[in-house]
Parts: C-alpha cells; structure tokens; sequence
C-alpha cells in the first residue's frame, strides 16, 4: 500500500523572511568589509545646491550676518567634505566652495582674519591665520580678511 504524502513546503512568509535576511547580511557585510562611507551618499546626500540657493537668499535679502558669520554645513560626498563655514567663506574660497558659490557684491563684510572660521566634520572650529603660503590641506580666505599684511595670507587649516 503507497500512502501518497505530499512533503511539507515553504510557506511564502517563511521565504519572504530569508530573502530579506540575505539582503540585511549582505549590507552588513559590505558596510563592515568596505566601510559605511558607501552608504553615506544614501543617509547623507551632498548638498551643495540647497547651501547655495541659501548663500544667494540671504546676499539678495542683504543680511549681512548671515552671509558673513551664519555657519552652514556643506557636504560634498564625491569630494569627502563636511565643513561649516559662512556663505562669505564658501563664496571667497574656490577651493572650498569647488565653484559653486558667487560671491555676494552688495555686501562687504570685513572680517579680521581670526574671525574667520570653519568648523570640521568633527565639530572643531579652526580660525584664520597668518602666513607666507597657504599649507597644505589649508583654505586660502585673504580675499574675506581685512588685516591681512603684505606679502602674507589668511588661511584656514583643517
């Protein structure tokens, strides 16, 4: 006598749940093997164009605080870059601001150079200084300084 029993199968939440545990294995073990920078264009993306249209509001609305002083944070993922700087500092140095920002002409903001300040990714602020040349991995911001001597620049080292 042949019982024709049918083998027990997977039911359809029992696979739903592997595949998606394969999925969160697999980006646990690219995050843990090649780094999480790979994910940082998805939770953080770059955001240049919102710090820009932000930089040309307040120039257009003259608020000489906020484009002078008011720190903004720029993140610019191809480029490895999160800093907070002032519309005035992205704007004055290319480097920085990668040529994205115009500069704002209908305010001058006279800043002395230890006025100046760009904070890191980690939160440590770091003020202008005084020098023959520019460091390396140092930002160019003589064109913001107004006490700048002859023959020196302002910079801001990261």
């Amino acid at each position: 006598m042949i019982n024709n029993k049918r083998g027990q199968g997977l039911s359809t939440n029992t696979i739903i749940l592997l595949v998606l545990g394969l999925a969160v294995l697999a980006v646990l073990v690219i995050g843990f093997s090649s780094g999480w920078k790979s994910f940082s264009n998805i939770v953080n993306p770059s955001n240049v164009d919102t710090v820009a249209e932000e930089c040309n509001s307040v120039c257009g609305l003259n608020q000489k605080f906020s484009y002078c002083s008011g720190l903004r944070t720029l993140r610019i993922n191809e480029a490895d870059l999160k800093v907070k700087a002032s519309c005035a500092v992205l704007a004055s140095s290319q480097e920085l601001g990668q040529g994205y920002f115009d500069e704002c002409g209908s305010i001058q903001c006279d800043l002395e150079c230890s006025q100046i300040i760009i904070e890191d990714g980690k939160g440590k602020q770091n003020a202008g200084e005084f020098g023959n040349d520019v460091p390396e991995g140092a930002y160019d911001v003589s064109a913001l300084a107004n006490d700048v001597p002859e023959g020196q620049f302002c910079f801001v080292k990261l």
